[in-house]
């Protein structure tokens, strides 16, 4: 019971945090004048603005309308429809755009998430034990972790993106932007046997039995998950490392070995206490995942939610913007509330 009012409780916070983010985000629509916006309409076609009244197609477009007005018109759309509004240049409602964008934005996460926060958890590991284990002086391994780890968290996402594609796409041709290359495009788009199953190329790619399909996602692959693992890895070998080293001089360490506990059964007991840390830095990292999704997204042309979110930006599509916002919005608060809900599984004096 203590579990089902927690979730009711972090429920309700939730819907009025995406309420104030809403009512936020269509505040911003006031500091422009409905003519502008009607112009920014326009822009986005093919139209001549001296060809259209832009006051006319403005108040077709409600854009005179009190700022409440609009805002409550979009929200019982979005509470009618389930739909978030609608955004006049993908012609189309805002959550089936969003969710035709999502697939390679989730291909992207689920090569990328893993490797980062697995790998950082096996590196931190290992980098503390070797700092723990030192005798006299800086252990060499760990030192060379501990740099690499502030290197490449120091180095600005867009910059590894732009080096990376700069190195192996431009100079050594090994790896090239984008999803897919061209011979498997016109495979897809034109042969009239491919069947989509996820809309995720590497699995839709084993289910058709096209495995050179696969080879050729999974090769595109491998810079956007470098660079975004590269953003990711760090904050978890710092966190699982300092986490690790405060639990090494914890009493139970020293009454594990005396029992004559192997080194692995240590390390495994101390992990599992660390973890605790790990799961609280875990809302960063998912900020960081956003923001970098977004970058990287947009620098190796990927068409996933992050480029989309820049194309509203650019276009200033105020209802586009807004639905990203909620579904960010959305993917934060349930991630930390599923955090919340781990606490008290890896550390049972936890109480919800």
């Amino acid at each position: 019971m203590g579990l089902a009012r927690f979730i009711l409780r972090r429920s309700i916070l939730m819907v009025l945090t995406l309420f104030v983010l809403t009512l936020a985000i269509y505040y911003t629509t006031t500091f422009f004048s409905p003519t502008q916006r009607a112009a920014m309409f326009i822009s986005t076609t093919t139209i001549s603005p001296e060809r259209v009244n832009l006051d006319e197609l403005a108040r077709k477009l409600h854009l005179t309308d009190p700022f409440y007005v609009q805002y409550l018109d979009w929200l019982r759309l979005s509470l009618v429809t389930g739909k978030l509004g609608y955004t006049l240049n993908f012609r189309g409602f805002v959550l089936d755009v969003i969710w035709q964008r999502f697939p390679p934005t989730i291909e992207l996460v689920m090569f990328s998430a893993p490797i980062a926060i697995l790998g950082g958890i096996k590196l931190g590991t290992y980098s503390a034990r070797r700092a723990y284990q030192k005798t006299g002086r800086e252990d060499l391994m760990d030192s060379i972790i501990r740099a690499f780890t502030t290197l490449t968290y120091s180095m600005p996402l867009f910059f590894t993106g732009l080096l990376s594609l700069s190195i192996f796409f431009l100079s050594l041709h090994w790896f090239a932007p984008q999803r897919i290359g061209s011979e498997v495009e016109n495979f897809i788009f034109f042969s009239g046997t491919w069947n989509w199953y996820t809309g995720l190329y590497t699995i839709d790619a084993l289910l058709n039995g096209q495995l050179w399909i696969f080879l050729d996602a999974l090769r595109h692959l491998v810079l956007p998950v470098a660079t975004l693992t590269i953003s990711m890895l760090p904050v978890v070998v710092k966190i699982t490392r300092s986490s690790m080293l405060a639990e090494y001089s914890r009493p139970y360490v020293t009454v594990a070995r005396a029992k004559g506990l192997k080194e692995v059964e240590v390390i495994s007991r101390v992990r599992k206490n660390a973890m605790t840390s790990i799961l609280t830095v875990s809302s960063i990292l998912l900020a960081n995942l956003l923001t970098g999704i977004v970058v990287v997204e947009y620098v190796f042309s990927w068409g996933g939610i992050g480029s989309l979110a820049v194309d509203a930006t650019t276009w200033l599509d105020f209802p586009l913007l807004a639905g990203l916002s909620v579904v960010f919005c959305l993917i934060f608060v349930i991630t930390n509330l599923v955090v919340d809900i781990a606490y008290t599984y890896v550390d049972p004096r936890v109480k919800l």
